[in-house]
């Protein structure tokens, strides 16, 4: 098949390979694409998902009063919730829970389901504050999602703001921040993502960049690169608040020179 496509025009068979790397990609990380979807659309206002009277959210509202209650400060109820949330909700990855890298759910899936990552403790931690007569909204840097208050951040508040979430929708911070924290967001979606999947965007990416004109040692060099920085990238990212930069740097040259190993002609030249 690959040997087909390399058969191809230049003009055809770059965007024809694209393609089959996008729609790889697409699978391996939304295996259900309704979700990937649903996560989109969801995305286009988080703070929607919000909900402080929800049927579900009845008993664990009647539990947090029964065990911790909710006198005191702000900030102490708010730490009160904190906590609640972190013991009610398992944390879990969302390709253990729903199957796809991530996934924004609402409160009733959430509850639904016992355990959730950062996104959905934050949107039950939101609805319970705001159910006990408090504002409350979401704050992401792609990496995390937390609780932002008018006394404070909780479930985990990150320095960086490279999106915030307000009641007219996302309100993104153009500029270094943003370029940094999707940066640290991709290099620890890459360490903790389950390996098996990775592999296969690496194999299918390997494949794609051979050409008509790649030699078997620069297809060799080049397969052998990229692995050497996906490996190297994983390690580099894997602690979100303390991510490896020099690790990260080295790791992403390494990709480069793979994808230049692999396009770098060798071959003698044998189509128009």
């Amino acid at each position: 098949m690959l040997k087909r496509l390399n058969g191809f025009k230049r003009r055809y068979r770059w965007p024809i390979k694209w393609v089959v790397l996008g729609v790889t990609l697409l699978l391996v990380c939304y295996p259900y694409p309704h979700l990937f979807l649903r996560h989109l659309q969801r995305w286009g206002n988080p703070n929607a998902l919000i909900d402080a009277d929800a049927p579900c959210l009845a008993p664990l509202v009647t539990e947090f009063h029964g065990e911790i209650g909710d006198t005191g400060t702000p900030r102490e109820v708010f730490k009160s919730v904190e906590r609640y949330v972190a013991k009610r909700i398992r944390y879990a990855f969302d390709w253990d829970t729903w199957g796809v890298v991530d996934y924004l759910p609402t409160v009733d899936e959430v509850l639904a389901r016992g355990c959730e990552d950062c996104d959905g403790r934050a949107v039950v931690a939101a609805s319970l504050m705001r159910n006990l007569g408090y504002r409350a909204e979401l704050v992401t840097d792609f990496t995390h999602v937390w609780v932002k208050t008018d006394h404070g951040e909780y479930m985990g508040p990150r320095p960086g703001k490279a999106v915030v979430v307000t009641d007219r929708g996302l309100q993104v911070n153009w500029g270094w921040e943003l370029l940094s924290c999707f940066s640290e967001a991709i290099a620890y979606g890459v360490a903790v993502f389950p390996m098996g999947r990775e592999g296969i965007v690496l194999l299918v990416a390997w494949l794609m960049l051979i050409g008509p004109r790649t030699g078997r040692r620069a297809a060799l060099a080049a397969g052998l690169l990229l692995l050497a920085g996906w490996l190297l990238l994983r390690p580099g990212g894997h602690t979100a608040w303390a991510p490896i930069r020099w690790m990260q740097f080295l790791a992403v040259a390494l990709l480069l020179a793979g994808v230049v190993a692999g396009m770098w002609p060798t071959a003698p030249k044998d189509e128009c």
